[in-house]
């Protein structure tokens, strides 16, 4: 199901006019003239929207995904292989010469089979070590990366782009199938792929990896091998990998529309695992997700929460939205999951997120934001690796967030002995979603809950404190807040005395004004009790950050009460 709903993604967005080929960032154009005459090197690379130089995209033969051992991709690539230089030092001279060779013996069978004016060209610039060492010369000057690929040029012709070239490329390509076999993604049968495409991920190698593969013989059976264990054709190979392709990046070129880019649709959720998601049909809350969790912005959320209940909802019930998430490493694309739903329950779920984070920010809080928050120093690698997928998928399909978020929410609050409006947003979210109590945006005065009551209570100890002693640097949250969100009963019976001698201290309007606010916190409060289970020590921690935001006037002729944001 996983494939053919891919292949049929790349389909029907018109990724496989030329599957051959693939979109790709050309750093430099190398210009060369008859008889392999160096004239110039040209970097490609502009200044995107956001101030970035970045190469240009252009469709280049498909480049076949290395592991260990060296291969030439055709007619575009690296510098080790088409000059023979890397800008590291990291390689040998020796290795340099070989990669350099392959990449030669690529373009010298294409020239053999097509001899057409530009292969002729390149093939002799490429067997011209003077004409060579004068481009690696001029991209040197220019401090070109390792990475960065290179393509040629021949009298205002990309030669990769030539329709000689392309038709050479595909049969070269077709010629590389094996076997005979039904492929499992379309049924038809006919010669499979002897190697699927490789996709770049989040902590794979940087020349890609396979998301079908078999590098051992334990992973064979009935006397096949490699991916003959898994037939797939050619054509659904290229297809469902350019899909995948599509949806991992953020510059992937709308074949119908020329000079604009798909819309992306990937979610990084840790520095090694991705989520990627599509759906049967277009909807343009497919187009907005990932901003959503990135950098969502009030109008867009306005719009998402509004949807359902002005009848504009963009989904059918029948329509089908996938998410897969996927890791790179160890040399190959590991499958984390796939998990399905339909495109109205996703705006649904989406709708209720934002709602339940809503903590009276005046812009919704990207999910990295909050998950940062988590962890000291904001380090998102210190987090287990499975919660920011956990949670992602929790938002996504509706489900229980996983107790680890309220346990790590509840005890930065108490290691670093403050409430942040991230972790209240968490805290709030997670409280509506997994028990039946309810918890509203900003203070709530008539919340029965003892624990929601005592945070309260400590936030209001806090501003009597300040008031008493004109804002010390060292508050009683400073000294207490791990003892009171955790064992109440031993801390507040000393609190509460403390307060009675920082009362006495202020004006008498103050003093009452305080005392009033004291009596509606405490009312309903019975006793304090002995220990605060981890769920109401998120609610204590909720209730501290909405007494602590909140500001009721004070009596006018009394100073200043002190300030109360919580960041």
């Amino acid at each position: 199901m996983i494939l053919s709903s891919l292949a049929e993604l790349a389909r029907s967005e018109h990724l496989l006019d030329n599957a051959d080929y693939e979109p790709k960032p050309v750093a430099w154009i190398l210009s060369v003239g008859e008889g392999g005459h160096f004239i110039d090197a040209t970097p490609t690379a502009a200044e995107d929207g956001r101030g970035k130089a970045r190469a240009k995209i252009m469709e280049i033969p498909r480049r076949k995904g290395r592991t260990v051992a060296a291969v030439a991709d055709f007619a575009v690539d690296k510098s080790e292989y088409v000059l023979g230089v890397e800008p590291d030092g990291k390689r040998a001279v020796e290795e340099l010469q070989i990669r350099r060779s392959l990449f030669r013996q690529e373009i010298a069978d294409a020239a053999r089979e097509v001899p057409i004016p530009p292969l002729l060209a390149v093939e002799a610039f490429l067997a011209n070590d003077t004409e060579r060492d004068r481009a690696a010369n001029a991209v040197a000057a220019a401090k070109y990366a390792s990475n960065d690929l290179f393509a040629f040029e021949f009298e205002g012709r990309f030669v990769h782009d030539l329709p000689e070239v392309k038709r050479y490329f595909s049969r070269l390509r077709r010629a590389t199938q094996q076997g005979n076999a039904q492929c499992l993604v379309c049924g038809s049968s006919g010669s499979v792929a002897k190697k699927h495409p490789s996709i770049q991920l989040p902590g794979g190698t940087t020349s890609g990896v396979a998301l079908v593969s078999f590098n051992s013989d334990a992973f064979e059976s009935y006397g096949l091998s490699g991916n003959g264990n898994a037939p797939v054709c050619q054509d659904c190979a290229d297809a469902y990998t350019t899909a995948l392709k599509r949806l991992l990046t953020d510059r992937y070129p709308d074949p119908t529309h020329p000079g604009r880019n798909l819309a992306p649709r990937f979610v990084r959720l840790s520095s090694d695992t991705t989520a990627v998601f599509w759906s049967d049909r277009p909807f343009g809350i497919l187009d907005l997700l990932t901003n959503y969790f990135a950098a969502p912005t009030p109008d867009s959320v306005k719009g998402l929460l509004e949807s359902p209940r002005s009848g504009r909802a963009s989904g059918a019930l029948t329509n089908r939205f996938y998410c897969l998430i996927l890791t790179g490493g160890q040399g190959r694309a590991i499958l984390r999951g796939l998990h399905t739903g339909t495109v109205d329950q996703i705006e649904t779920n989406l709708a209720a997120y934002f709602e339940s984070v809503d903590i009276g920010s005046p812009a919704p809080l990207p999910l990295t934001w909050l998950m940062r928050s988590l962890v000291l120093q904001g380090k998102l690698e210190n987090l287990p690796p499975a919660l920011v997928t956990d949670v992602f998928l929790a938002i996504i399909f509706g489900r229980r967030f996983p107790q680890t978020l309220l346990a790590r929410a509840v005890s930065r609050c108490r290691a670093e002995r403050k409430v942040t409006r991230e972790r209240a947003a968490i805290l709030r979210a997670f409280i509506i979603r997994n028990t039946p109590m309810e918890v509203t945006v900003g203070l709530d005065i008539s919340n029965p809950s003892e624990a929601y009551r005592l945070g309260r209570l400590m936030a209001l100890l806090e501003r009597i404190q300040g008031a008493a002693q004109n804002n010390p640097n060292k508050t009683i949250v400073d000294r207490y807040y791990g003892a009171a969100s955790t064992r109440p009963g031993t801390v507040f019976p000393r609190l509460i005395a403390s307060a009675q001698h920082h009362l006495s201290k202020l004006t008498r309007g103050l003093a009452a004004f305080y005392q009033t606010e004291l009596g509606d916190v405490v009312n309903g409060l019975s006793t304090f009790p002995a220990t605060l289970s981890l769920e109401n020590q998120g609610l204590f921690a909720l209730g501290y950050y909405h007494q602590r935001s909140f500001r009721k006037p004070a009596p006018a002729t009394t100073q200043p009460s002190p300030e109360t944001t919580s960041d």
